[in-house]
Formats: structure tokens, sequence, C-alpha cells
């Protein structure tokens, strides 16, 4: 199984020992876009709580170790990009698109997630779950 952590995955696995410990089991693949969504998120303080800037980039830089990046081409998120306007895909979502997109891209078979409803309807042939699942 190859499985691509999208952004609330990989925050989780950097403060929840039971999912780091399913991070660290095996490669994971992500995009490059996700560190900037972690970023965002262990700095911002939405989720209750806040890690200066120094902490979240050495925890991400930590996390990069166990991770394959692979992101689309110019040309694969132009195409990616139609077909979120085919689909009626808008807003936030596109991101989730794109990970849906580059998970496919990238010979994934699952998509490792907290935010299971964002990426309905988006990659049929993925499996999505949490990561205590994978």
């Amino acid at each position: 199984m190859r499985d691509y952590w999208d952004s609330s995955a990989l925050v989780a696995a950097c403060q929840d020992e039971e999912v780091a410990e399913c991070f660290w089991r095996a490669k994971r693949v992500t995009r490059t876009h996700a560190f900037a969504e972690i970023f965002s998120t262990l700095t911002g303080g939405r989720l209750g709580f806040r890690v200066d800037a120094d902490e979240a980039a050495d925890l991400i830089e930590n996390l990069s170790r166990n991770l394959e990046i692979k992101d689309l081409s110019p040309e694969k998120t132009l195409a990616a990009l139609a077909e979120a306007r085919q689909r009626g895909v808008r807003g936030g979502r596109t991101h989730d698109l794109l990970h849906a997109v580059t998970a496919v891209a990238a010979s994934c078979d699952r998509v490792v997630t907290y935010n299971l409803s964002d990426f309905v309807d988006l990659c049929e042939e993925l499996e999505v779950l949490v990561p205590e699942e994978s």
C-alpha cells in the first residue's frame, strides 16, 4: 500500500504519538504545498494551540525525512483546475482536489486525512481513511 498524507494527517503526526507511530512505519507521499498548510496551521493557533515559527519549521523538516514529495507539473495542475471547473469544485476544495490528483499521479492507493468529507467524490479510485487505520 502506498499512502498519500494530507496536511491534516501530517499536523496530527506532529502532536499525537499514536499518529506519529503510524506515520513513521513506512515512507509516505505528499506534495510541497502541504508544508505551507502545516506551517500555517501550527503557527496560526486555529487548533487551540500555537507553536513558534522555528519549532514549526523544525517539525516540518523532521516530517520531510519520511516523505516522498510529488508535485504536479504546471500542465497537470492546469488540467486539474480545468477538471475542478467542470466538476464544480470551488474554494478550499480546490486544494483537496490537487491533493487527490497528486496522490493518483504518485500511484498511491489511499489518502490519509482527518478531513474525510473533503475528499468525497474527488477520487473514487483512492481509499480515504484516518491515520489510525493506515
